[in-house]
């Protein structure tokens, strides 16, 4: 160890975690700095929708089930994407998520 005299420092690690359940069109932008959309089934009008509040939102990482050519071509131009992952549903359907981050906020 150490040998240090700093106390022990017990974190709740999800202390800064918010899950919120709601219409995230409804609003003027998303006030989060991690955004998860469950967004397979959303519908065209639904994606341009969500796609004009994410732009004017100040998040840092958006987890998707869309590409991001479907994202620029309903108006979300400021992410990028940096990572994929394949998962199984628990009924056994696969799918790709997306991990694009808002270019606004990356180093230059």
């Amino acid at each position: 160890g150490g040998g240090g005299d700093e106390p022990a420092v017990d974190m709740d690690p999800f202390e800064s975690v918010y899950f919120h359940f709601g219409d995230a069109t409804l609003g003027s932008h998303l006030d989060f700095s991690h955004v998860y959309v469950f967004d397979r089934v959303f519908s065209p009008t639904t994606m341009a929708s969500l796609a004009r509040v994410l732009q004017r939102s100040p998040f840092r990482v958006l987890v998707s089930y869309r590409t991001a050519s479907e994202w620029w071509e309903h108006g979300l131009s400021v992410v990028q994407p940096v990572a994929k992952l394949r998962l199984s549903s628990t009924g056994k359907e696969g799918m790709t998520c997306w991990i694009y981050i808002n270019m606004r906020y990356a180093p230059r």
